[in-house]
């Protein structure tokens, strides 16, 4: 088996801002792992503010299993890369071929001006998307609060509206940003502080669905999160939960908690976009991804995981 390993940098179009700084570029770690005349694919991007390893760290543990096979990387990104590689591998070697499918997926709106927002929302709709997940928690409440109204006024008739914070608001803040909107307008609201003990709170006082998505790095946050009444959702990113089969494991849990389950890119390249697409159609097939994020980039990604009227199709 030989593995190798190429780098790879993504630029956005615009700048994201989030909770967590801003963002302009992604850097990444392909592999290709080459077995019996066939190759296995995998990719490790990790992103600031979620409590993963560094770019470097991710690249040094990988060349380290590169050059030998009983290092296997242990940190959430270049780990999950590995497993995503080897799953490929696989999959290949038994000559699997998963059959035509799509999935429905949000665009993702990050301009923090109102007339941008405006702008990027509707270009959303225009271009077929069923569902919005706008940023928030990066601008002050009040400013959050008009962005939330204006984004209801212009998705309500027919698109799915989502918030994200990135944990970015206190609690006194979630509440007072939330508190006043009508929560038949808003599908659900991500991670609207940092400590999932505020969670319940916001959710007595809002009356909105919680979903988790940063406090889900590992198994053992989640068994933790399935005690939070609040959580009503897990967005789940298959490049930092150990890949299919780390994913698979948590959607499982979910399903026994009564849980929804939504498949989230980590800003990723096209390969860890085309095997998070797969599992969204495996494990949550009628709801709405967050894998529409091909559009954000410079770069043009591959027609099967470039959003067709708001689906991604695999042929």
């Amino acid at each position: 088996m030989q593995i190798r390993l190429a780098t790879r940098t993504l630029r956005l179009r615009q700048p994201l801002r989030t909770a967590h700084g801003t963002t302009t570029e992604r850097h990444s770690v392909e592999i290709a792992i080459s077995d019996q005349g066939l190759v296995g694919h995998g990719e490790a991007a990790p992103l600031p503010g979620f409590g993963l390893e560094s770019f470097d760290d991710a690249l040094h543990s990988l060349q380290e299993w590169a050059n030998d096979h009983h290092k296997f990387p242990t940190s959430p990104a270049a780990r999950s890369a590995a497993l995503a590689a080897l799953d490929d591998l696989a999959d290949a070697k038994t000559n699997k071929v998963k059959p035509p499918a799509s999935v429905l997926v949000q665009a993702l709106v990050g301009a923090t001006d109102l007339e941008g927002m405006k702008e990027e929302i509707q270009a959303a709709v225009r271009h077929g998307y069923k569902g919005i997940k706008l940023k928030v928690g990066s601008t002050d409440p009040e400013t959050d609060y008009r962005r939330i109204c204006e984004a209801i006024e212009l998705t309500h008739a027919s698109t799915t509206l989502r918030l994200d914070a990135n944990g970015g608001w206190s609690a006194e803040e979630a509440m007072s940003v939330l508190r006043p909107i009508e929560s038949r307008f808003v599908d659900l609201i991500e991670e609207p502080t940092s400590n999932p003990s505020d969670w319940q709170k916001i959710a007595d006082t809002t009356g909105l669905l919680l979903a988790a998505d940063e406090n889900l790095v590992n198994e053992k946050q989640v068994e933790g999160l399935l005690m939070n009444a609040a959580v009503g959702a897990l967005i789940l990113k298959p490049s930092i939960l150990g890949g299919a089969s780390g994913t698979r494991s948590i959607a499982e849990l979910a399903a026994e908690n009564k849980l929804r389950v939504i498949i989230s890119s980590f800003l990723d390249g096209p390969i860890a976009l085309r095997a998070a697409r797969d599992l969204a159609i495996e494990l949550a097939p009628k709801e709405i991804h967050g894998l529409g994020t091909a559009g954000l980039f410079v770069e043009r990604f591959p027609k099967d995981v470039t959003p067709d009227q708001g689906y991604l199709h695999r042929s």
